[in-house]
């Protein structure tokens, strides 16, 4: 029997360094699938699979092993950590993050008809700070 299912977010993994500022552009994509969408998501540029997926507005939380939420970073909020433009996100956070580690996140977008559709997850490391600025 196939396993049915809403949306296949993309697999990511990120890694950053503690105390840096956060500056990613985000490019999705996705496909139709028999079992729903499939999503791509690459940095910098658009995947190579799937078409343009238009955005709606996006969530994007992060947290600590134990559940404990990190980041929570919305777009639509002014001001914006967020700022989406068609098949874009662009994600920037002058702050980072202050503790060193490996994390969860996961990444929805709201689209105002259809409801929320989570896009993409994975693990972000954030390795330890050597210099202090």
């Amino acid at each position: 029997m196939p396993i049915l299912y809403n949306t296949e977010p993309a697999k990511v993994d990120l890694s950053v360094i503690a105390g840096d500022t956060i500056d990613m552009p985000f490019y999705i994509n996705y496909e139709l699938i028999p079992t729903g969408k499939k999503f791509y998501v690459s940095l910098n540029t658009a995947p190579s699979d799937g078409t343009p997926y238009t955005l709606g507005s996006i969530e994007f939380q992060v947290r600590r092993k134990d559940s404990l939420l990190l980041k929570d970073w919305l777009s639509g909020v002014s001001p914006s950590d967020i700022v989406v433009v068609g098949s874009t996100f662009y994600l920037f956070d002058p702050d980072g993050f202050l503790e060193s580690g490996f994390f969860d996140f996961d990444v929805s977008e709201f689209d105002g008809v259809h409801g929320f559709k989570r896009i993409m997850r994975g693990t972000w490391e954030v390795k330890k700070q050597i210099t202090i600025p």
